[in-house]
């Protein structure tokens, strides 16, 4: 029995260029979702800066609310001291005619 032997070549060559191939993809695919994840990102940053505008104006609404209201009070404030004066001197004129028909 004689067993022949031969040298056959490794075809490692084929496995190595699949490697590559494979670690490129790997780095691809890494790529285009850091971009899409950036995408959404950038999305998310439009739709909170325009929240933010809108709950910027809602809060000067609020301010200018409040300070007519304050106004509106004040004015208020100011009748309700101009009506007690104008009653205490009502109620002291007549006081004054009621004393002038009693005399008479």
């Amino acid at each position: 029995m004689r067993a022949e032997h031969r040298l056959l070549v490794a075809r490692g060559g084929r496995l190595w260029r699949w490697a590559v191939f494979l670690v490129l993809c790997l780095i691809a695919a890494a790529l285009l979702l850091r971009l899409d994840g950036g995408n959404a990102e950038e999305t998310r940053l439009a739709a909170l800066v325009e929240e933010n505008r809108s709950l910027k104006a809602t809060l000067e609404q609020s301010r200018l609310q409040r300070q007519e209201a304050k106004a509106t009070e004040e004015q208020l404030l100011r009748r309700i001291a101009q009506m007690t004066a104008q009653v205490k001197r009502l109620q002291t004129d007549l006081a004054f005619f009621r004393q002038q028909k009693n005399n008479h």
